[in-house]
């Protein structure tokens, strides 16, 4: 059966690096906090800060690799089809240009993302997490940020090729 060019997106440009940041931000964690007893949101570790600090700087190197090799790609032709992919609501505020792009997508990160979980985690009565728990926690959060924040990126890299046509050599 035939994939659709949005089925495909969702897999090479949000399912795929999701899983490889997420991973490498559970990896981190872990490293960092494997023997931890117990993290709160606000103290003892503040992990409140490491999420918005990640929400910041998650997004904002992924702009850093992903924006050359995605015009890399288009102009060989090989960039991803986004024709019948929806546009993301947040592409209008983010620019084109690689330290533009790379303060808001990062700031968008930080206030949406890991502004919204803090947020979730304070409203839930700020739970603690072991160490190996957190690492859990930050692998799960590592993708959110991915899956949320990516198509914005991909579409902003590409925005003059949004119809899906091939680039022009």
């Amino acid at each position: 059966m035939p994939t659709s060019a949005r089925q495909q997106f969702i897999v090479s440009q949000q399912v795929v690096p999701a899983l490889i940041n997420g991973l490498i931000n559970g990896a981190i964690a872990w490293a960092m906090h494997r023997h931890t007893l117990e993290l709160g949101l606000w103290d003892r570790g503040a992990y409140a800060i490491d999420l918005l600090a990640t929400g910041f700087l998650l997004p904002a190197i992924s702009w850093l690799i992903i924006l050359p090799l995605l015009q890399r790609q288009a102009a060989a032709g090989k960039a991803p089809m986004l024709a019948g992919v929806p546009r993301p609501r947040l592409l209008r505020w983010m620019p084109s240009a690689r330290w533009g792009g790379t303060a808001m997508i990062g700031l968008m990160g930080m206030l949406l993302v890991g502004g919204g979980v803090v947020l979730a985690l304070q409203l839930a009565g700020s739970p603690d997490f072991s160490g190996s728990a957190y690492a859990v926690f930050k692998t799960a959060f590592g993708a959110l940020v991915t899956v949320v924040l990516q198509p914005v990126m991909v579409f902003a890299a590409l925005r003059e090729r949004e119809g899906g046509s091939p680039p022009t050599p």
